[in-house]
């Protein structure tokens, strides 16, 4: 379908008061999708909220897939799965498909499916970079524009801008590329293992809510994949005002049900508008997530992680590196580390990352 304007699809049981068991219109100007149920005449409480990126734009083609589930519908945009709606209404006595509104080249299928959702050409998974080691060998030094801090960026995922004049003395800044979100990627089955580490470079907006990283098996939404670890950091409103502090929730989806949650309110590192390195160990008997150097967090396996073989990232980020470290680490190499993450400028001058000189340092200053 062409999208034009506006325009709504209902999914209707031909009764007296013909129910509406689910109505789904997006919203162009403001960005998101409402679904809402009408019952003997009567509209419900609609829903509007989604996590993922509104990608619906005037004039574009597009293509809107719903799965229905015993106890939902799932709704897919281009693609990639938007949101849900549970069932008010018996779904079984569904009869009619109505789409309205201002579009071209219409085209409606029903069909049964193995899996949901159905993956387009551009939203299949990537496959994951998987490095050798923390070499800082493979790393170029970059300055995020507009913040006081250097971020180290792979070479590969860089973009040099040349301007069209350039005084004398200058250079140009190159600018950091970035995925799109909702990342999924894909690992080889049995990498994942005791002392592989999971690298992820991004940037935090301005304003987070919330950030969701799924360690998992298979890439469907339907029927659920497997979740070896579940991360979540909600940065919500009774966390206004502490910075990089949020509820941090870890859990797993194993057997076809969730595993008890673990909440904790810390301080995670994930710092509105600042640059970030996240370091997800595979240890001995648990995931270990370090976030610029500090260990914030630690989750028992609750299933082989052999099993792992797809990365889901979404939320409010911007991710310019995700990559598979295949050297095996006994313990956290912290001066390989430091090595990896933020330099911060302290009085005109970047603080060195190695422990040592720091230590050094310090106590110069306590003698003077």
């Amino acid at each position: 379908m062409t999208l034009k304007a506006r325009f709504s699809i209902d999914l209707i049981i031909e009764n007296e008061s013909r129910d509406i068991a689910l109505h789904v219109r997006p919203q162009l100007p403001q960005h998101y999708i409402i679904r809402n149920s009408k019952i003997q005449g009567v509209w419900g409480k609609p829903e509007i909220a989604s996590a993922i990126p509104f990608n619906l734009k005037s004039g574009n083609d597009f293509c809107i897939q719903i799965l229905v589930t015993e106890r939902r519908f799932l709704v897919g945009v281009n693609g990639i799965h938007f949101c849900k709606f549970y069932h008010r209404l018996v779904y079984r006595d569904i009869e009619t498909i109505e789409v309205k509104g201002d579009l071209q080249d219409i085209s409606v299928e029903r069909t049964k499916v193995a899996y949901y959702p159905p993956r387009l050409p551009q939203t299949r998974p990537i496959d994951i970079r998987v490095e050798s080691s923390l070499s800082s060998d493979t790393l170029l030094t970059s300055t995020d524009i507009g913040m006081d801090e250097i971020t180290n960026i792979p070479k590969g995922w860089l973009k040099v801008s040349l301007p069209a004049q350039t005084t004398s003395g200058s250079s140009p800044r190159p600018t950091m590329t970035e995925f799109k979100l909702p990342f999924l990627g894909t690992i080889p089955e049995g990498s994942f293992i005791n002392g592989r580490m999971l690298k992820i470079d991004g940037r935090m907006k301005l304003l987070p809510q919330s950030l969701l990283i799924n360690i998992q098996k298979g890439c469907n939404v339907w029927p659920h994949a497997e979740i070896a670890l579940h991360l979540r950091a909600d940065f919500s409103l009774q966390n206004a005002g502490v910075v990089g502090r949020a509820t941090l929730l870890r859990s797993a989806y194993v057997n076809g049900q969730w595993g008890v949650a673990k909440l904790s309110y810390i301080n995670t590192e994930l710092h509105p508008g600042k640059a970030f390195s996240m370091y997800i160990v595979s240890a001995q008997k648990s995931f270990q997530v370090h976030i610029n150097r500090s260990l914030v967090t630690e989750f028992l396996f609750e299933c082989d992680p052999r099993i792992i073989d797809t990365i889901y990232i979404q939320g409010d980020v911007k991710l310019w590196n995700v990559s598979l470290i295949e050297e095996i680490f006994q313990s956290i190499n912290m001066k390989a580390l430091s090595e990896m993450t933020i330099l911060r400028l302290h009085r005109g001058a970047l603080l060195k990352s190695s422990k040592k000189k720091v230590t050094k340092r310090l106590k110069k200053e306590k003698k003077n």
